[in-house]
């Protein structure tokens, strides 16, 4: 299951890639749940077909057998549907983990609109349905080549791995956030080092000096400091205690280095501070 991901921004490169190819794509998690699609809506063949209950459940059909296949192999499968139509889907493997599928639909590689409509004709006749619209409104579909939709296919699964990527950094990023502050937060009035935070965290100091340069672009030094000035400042204006107190509570045991520090980071005195 994609649980990291920014569907809004996937849409719009899936808008942005469908401008240049005209490739109708939907993207799928692993319980074949549509997670996003562009265009949101079938050609008018399509759309004639899955309104026949019978074509609906070869249409679903073909695509479960395309993502048990994309299961097995972790390979692009392009293949004709039911309809004579072209198809492929694509793993999404994330870390080595099978995350969702890309599908690439309602396409043709036949030549000519003589030949499609041919096609059609034969499809309908077969699943005994009559087109209500005129047969050249059924002809809205991409030619495309096999070699131009595994190009597509291809170019796509990189794109949107570019944006897995992205987002599975900003949860990453969010995770380390939230848990670094709410550890923090609740041991402010104590000395806190690298090494005693490093060893809560259970993880290497390195790995911490790491983490703190990468998430937060800062040393976890200087960003203990900053919480605790930021701590101070919200303590300052919603209490009345003293500035002593507060920067005893947000782990300054030197009053007179708090307040020198203090009026480095803001400018002002805490006391100014507290009445500006």
């Amino acid at each position: 299951m994609i649980d990291y991901l920014n569907t809004k921004e996937l849409l719009s490169l899936l808008k942005d890639f469908y401008l240049l190819t005209k490739i109708k794509i939907v993207i799928f998690d692993t319980e074949y749940e549509e997670i996003a699609a562009y265009p949101d809506s079938h050609c008018s063949y399509c759309k004639l077909l899955r309104e026949n209950p019978s074509c609906l459940e070869k249409c679903l059909n073909s695509n479960y057998q395309s993502f048990q296949h994309c299961r097995k192999t972790s390979e692009i499968l392009v293949y004709h549907c039911h309809a004579g139509l072209i198809e492929a889907t694509a793993p999404l493997i994330d870390n080595g983990i099978l995350v969702g599928y890309i599908m690439f639909g309602q396409i043709t590689d036949l030549d000519t609109d003589e030949e499609l409509l041919s096609l059609i004709r034969r499809t309908l006749s077969a699943n005994q349905i009559s087109a209500r619209i005129p047969e050249k409104d059924l002809l809205d579909i991409e030619k495309k080549s096999k070699d131009q939709i595994l190009a597509a296919a291809k170019i796509l699964e990189a794109c949107t791995f570019y944006v897995l990527l992205k987002n599975l950094m900003t949860a990453r990023r969010q995770n380390f956030v939230d848990n670094l502050n709410a550890y923090l937060l609740s041991h402010l009035d104590e000395p806190l080092t690298a090494d005693q935070i490093a060893s809560d965290f259970s993880i290497s100091r390195s790995k911490l000096y790491s983490s703190c340069e990468k998430y937060l672009g800062t040393g976890i030094a200087q960003y203990v400091k900053s919480l605790r000035l930021e701590k101070a400042k919200e303590l300052l204006k919603s209490t009345d205690l003293t500035v002593s107190v507060i920067s005893e509570k947000v782990g300054f045991a030197d009053y007179n280095y708090f307040c020198r520090v203090f009026k480095q980071e803001t400018g002002l005195s805490a006391k100014k501070y507290r009445y500006r």
